[in-house]
């Protein structure tokens, strides 16, 4: 099989911006064939649905998803003829952006009319790229495709970010909603936005024009998968006056850091993107202006994300029920897929923005809850205004952990796009100045983690803190954030502000921020006796020996104020059928625990409840559950605070 690809400037230039070795660049051309693989060819031949590309008139790509394999139609499917010609018989809409732009002549290239795919089969996350050229093609006006295209470039990609899914064919009548294929537009419907927002499978379209022929490369376009966890995709829009700009962000996800696709960004920023939704057969094609975004550009942007694409919506189509695939079983997500992550707006709006402190981290001591659950102590560089109890802090351990680059992990994938960066809850409060009123800026944190069976920082903390504590090994403390408190201020002067009852749901780790909350009530009440007034009731529910973080509560109810109460109930299920409520053993009668879960009638129950400020944290089942109740105990939403916490 003879090669031909070479590696173009934007394709060198992401490669040495992200440290691609060089012998993997040097090897990257022998890796594209021009010859069809008969392995390929095999693949091709099967396929019920192809992913491919083109360009129009304007030379913009537009992708879309053909179906190759119809029940009502024999005529419907791939031939691969050999000689790299393959004949292409499909099923889309009239609509299709990419069967209109069939109609178009080229926009240069010497006429020619270029094509890309890839073609991925998601019942075992197989896919090969293809590329070429496009030698005849017809399309009828149902939407029918006919198409011969000559391939000159053929690769195997990697399994990861696909997710598995059963289709099968389904007719459909598709129905037209917005389409702005031939005018410039930059607004889309809240439909389609929704579509990308549910999206876990993304398909890209890039193209390159050679310019400069001293490298060889030529002009060609390319296709990729993008696939995450539902949200990966983010859009937002910006505002001036009557012009709205529509902007979609996607993260880059450790991939075989050849940067095919974003290298043609480097050198020409036209894309064309398709959203499937095979749940409704919606789908969304997107043509825009694309751009990568690095460093500071990132951070301002998209926090916790080395490398980025920005693309800026200038036409869209959108076509309810286009598809004519239907989804037959459950979607069985990527497990290399990394968490969403969110645009630094959105952490804004939920109250997760980071303050970049600028220091490091210290583990000095660490002190036992339960079998799962310990505080760790750390000394900081250097004192640091942190926030209102209940905040964040973000913790890096790289500089001791990063294991550099991975490809594939079976053992481990979350482990291949791993920043070592852990947010959590800053679970004990600042010292309080009486003569102020304010929180001081402190050189020491506490946070409270939960032992996770997999994870990696959880697990590191818990099995090795003697060692970390031996050896003085320093982390990077990245920056601090507000959010869930239930202290606030009235105006920057006031004092921290409580309100007179709360009732505060945790479940399981969630009682971390509570931890600090009643950490800072204490040391407010302890400044001014008189004026701090608060009456609190804690329900907790945990499993097993959780119910002994409860202690930390029950231990200070001695130093209460006059003016402070807190009344504890707490609630234990069990995973191990030999665990027995230690809590009650620790000589701590103030807190019973009741051997079952949370009910309704316990919150219910709860005295004064109509006119207490509703504060709660903890697993999403929990906390839905309580959400629920309140609202039909008739509690107004604005006072149920629930932690949202997502960074």
């Amino acid at each position: 099989m003879s090669q031909s690809h070479k590696s173009h400037r934007g394709e060198l230039v992401l490669q040495e911006r992200r440290n691609t070795p060089k012998e993997l660049i040097d090897a990257i051309p022998g890796y594209i064939r021009r010859d069809m693989p008969v392995q390929h060819a095999d693949f091709f031949a099967d396929l019920p649905y192809l992913p491919l590309a083109t360009l129009d008139r304007d030379g913009r790509p537009w992708v879309s998803l053909l179906v190759t394999a119809s029940s009502t139609d024999p005529n419907v499917g791939i031939n691969v003829r050999g000689g790299n010609v393959t004949d292409i018989i499909a099923e889309t809409t009239p609509n299709d952006p990419f069967a209109r732009a069939l109609g178009h002549r080229p926009a240069s290239a010497g006429e020619k009319r270029f094509f890309a795919g890839v073609g991925v089969d998601f019942n075992n996350r197989r896919r090969n790229k293809i590329a070429g050229t496009i030698e005849a093609a017809n399309v009828d006006e149902k939407g029918k495709v006919e198409l011969r295209l000559r391939s000159d470039q053929h690769l195997g990609n990697c399994p990861k970010y696909i997710t598995v899914r059963a289709l099968e064919y389904m007719k459909r009548a598709g129905e037209l909603v917005h389409d702005s294929f031939d005018t410039a537009t930059s607004i889309l419907p809240a439909d389609a936005k929704a579509v990308v927002g549910r999206a876990s499978t993304v398909f890209l379209a890039t193209k390159h024009v050679a310019g400069d022929t001293t490298l060889g490369a030529q002009t060609d376009m390319g296709v990729n998968h993008r696939g995450g966890a539902p949200g990966f995709t983010r859009v937002y829009e910006e505002n001036d006056g009557d012009q709205i700009t529509t902007y979609l962000v996607l993260p880059d996800h450790s991939g075989n850091r050849f940067y095919q696709s974003l290298g043609n960004i480097e050198t020409d920023p036209q894309v064309g993107l398709m959203f499937p939704d095979f749940t409704t057969g919606d789908v969304l094609y997107i043509t825009g202006e694309a751009k990568n975004l690095t460093g500071q550009d990132v951070e301002a942007l998209m926090p916790r994300v080395e490398l980025l694409t920005r693309i800026k919506v200038t036409g869209a189509v959108f076509v309810k029920h286009g598809l004519n695939l239907r989804l037959t079983s459950e979607e069985q997500l990527s497990p290399y897929n990394p968490p969403v992550k969110y645009l630094r707006h959105e952490l804004d709006q939920m109250g997760q923005t980071a303050v970049d402190v600028g220091t490091t981290a210290t583990l000095i001591s660490t002190k036992t809850l339960s079998d799962s659950i310990t505080t760790f102590n750390f000394q900081l560089s250097s004192p640091t205004d942190l926030p209102l109890p209940g905040g964040f802090g973000i913790f890096d351990f790289s500089r001791i952990l990063d294991l550099g680059y991975n490809h594939m992990y079976e053992a481990n994938p979350q482990l291949v796009n791993e920043d070592y960066v852990r947010t959590w809850t800053l679970s004990s409060a600042s010292d309080f100045d009486a003569q102020y009123s304010l929180f001081r800026a402190s050189d020491q944190v506490s946070v409270t983690v939960k032992r996770k069976k997999s994870g990696l920082i959880s697990n590191l903390l818990h099995d090795n803190a003697d060692t970390l504590i031996a050896q003085n090994l320093p982390v990077t403390f990245k920056g601090t954030g507000a959010g869930f408190s239930c202290f606030s201020h009235s105006d920057e002067s006031a004092k921290p502000h409580l309100p007179a009852q709360m009732l505060w749901i945790a479940g399981g780790a969630g009682i971390t921020p509570f931890m600090a909350m009643w950490d800072g009530i204490l040391k407010m009440a302890k400044a001014h006796p008189s004026k701090v007034k608060t009456d609190i009731v804690l329900m907790f529910a945990g499993r097993d020996d959780d119910v002994n973080v409860l202690a930390e509560f029950a231990a200070q109810q001695s130093e209460l104020a006059p003016n402070v109460t807190l009344r504890i109930h707490a609630f234990q299920s069990r995973q191990n059928a030999s665990s027995v409520p230690q809590l009650t053993q620790k000589n701590t009668p103030a807190v019973p625990v009741k051997q079952r879960r949370m009910e309704f009638g316990d919150i219910q129950s709860v005295s004064d409840l109509m006119a207490r400020e509703i504060f709660l944290c903890g697993p999403d089942a929990l906390m839905n559950w309580s959400e629920t109740s309140l609202t039909d105990l008739g509690i107004a939403q604005t006072r149920i605070h629930r932690e949202s916490f997502v960074f």
